[in-house]
């Protein structure tokens, strides 16, 4: 049976070539135009692999990499090559290409993504950092102003943040809790607008100031280090 694979791009041309060279490759293909269309996709259909543009109107495609509801290899491409993106993306276990991608380069790319899914047993390697539900508006201080914590792990949150009409969310944010007298800078992985005044971050935390996080996590999870 062919693979499945679901490709999601805003522009229509991209799209239709994207499809024509994987089906002339041998793939069946899927599209999705948005971000909650791909989402949504993602939660009733089974595809192999993902391959997403990085910018998607008011979302990022690092935003399905990380929150698929089950585990699948992914390719980001993008036309403004960006180290820092990059480094995100493979940090989600994903493949990144720069456009302009030529056809032998994508199709080795989508054979690499999908022989490395199945010689490790999954579609993609499995979440590092289980992320562990918090109490109904938990709320901390990011940039000194209130924000609701979503969900955490050992590795980073997610966070629920107003800001002004038009505002958006700059990376590093720093958390802290009135408990605690230290700011820890997270880097922001993903963003999305859900209101004018509303943004939902993934942010994670560098390996070296995952001890400080963890204390920062006990405080908020209300747990005693063992």
């Amino acid at each position: 049976m062919a693979h499945k694979i679901l490709i999601v791009d805003d522009n229509a041309s991209t799209r239709g070539e994207l499809v024509k060279l994987l089906v002339d490759a041998g793939f069946e293909t899927m599209t999705a135009t948005t971000v909650p269309e791909a989402m949504r996709a993602l939660s009733t259909s089974t595809p192999s692999l993902l391959i997403t543009e990085i910018r998607l109107d008011s979302y990022n495609g690092l935003h399905l990499v990380a929150m698929a509801p089950k585990p699948i290899p992914a390719i980001v491409i993008t036309g403004y090559a960006d180290r820092a993106v990059e480094a995100d993306a493979r940090r989600l276990g994903a493949e990144y290409l720069a456009k302009p991608v030529s056809p032998g380069e994508l199709y080795a790319t989508v054979q690499r993504a999908l022989s490395t899914a199945a010689a490790r047993g999954v579609f993609m390697p499995p979440r590092r950092d289980p992320r562990s539900d918090v109490a109904p508006n938990t709320m901390v201080l990011v940039n000194d102003a209130p924000a609701c914590l979503l969900d955490v792990s050992a590795g980073g949150a997610r966070v629920e943040i107003q800001c002004a009409p038009g505002a958006t969310i700059q990376s590093p944010l720093a958390f802290r809790l009135e408990e605690l007298d230290v700011a820890l800078p997270l880097e922001v992985m993903w963003k999305r607008r859900t209101s004018a005044n509303t943004w939902v971050c993934g942010v994670a935390v560098a390996e070296d100031l995952r001890p400080d996080w963890q204390t920062f996590l006990n405080v908020v999870l209300k747990t005693v280090p063992a």
